[in-house]
């Protein structure tokens, strides 16, 4: 399983769901942080992180089970060619 970039920013709670959501959460999580830190940051103190997150894991893997005829393809490429932001949203 993929480590979590930078864990200690998380709440436990927050860095639980996170652990908990498998490998494309965790893939969505350390994408958001290493992208746009500030914007995880300020989702994060306004509380909105996990509401943000998981309805972008739940996109990303209906999405990606919906692609089964593009198994040629790596699950970004999938993600990207649907549309889908990769970013956080902005507060």
């Amino acid at each position: 399983m993929k480590s979590l970039y930078n864990p200690d920013i998380y709440s436990d709670q927050v860095r639980e769901m996170i652990l908990q959501s498998g490998e494309i959460g965790i893939e969505i999580a350390n994408r958001w942080m290493m992208g746009w830190p500030k914007r995880v940051v300020k989702l994060l103190v306004e509380d909105m992180y996990e509401e943000v997150f998981e309805y972008q894991l739940l996109q990303e893997q209906d999405v990606i089970a919906r692609a089964s005829n593009l198994s040629h393809l790596a699950p970004m490429e999938i993600v990207v060619m649907s549309g889908l932001s990769l970013e956080p949203p902005e507060l």
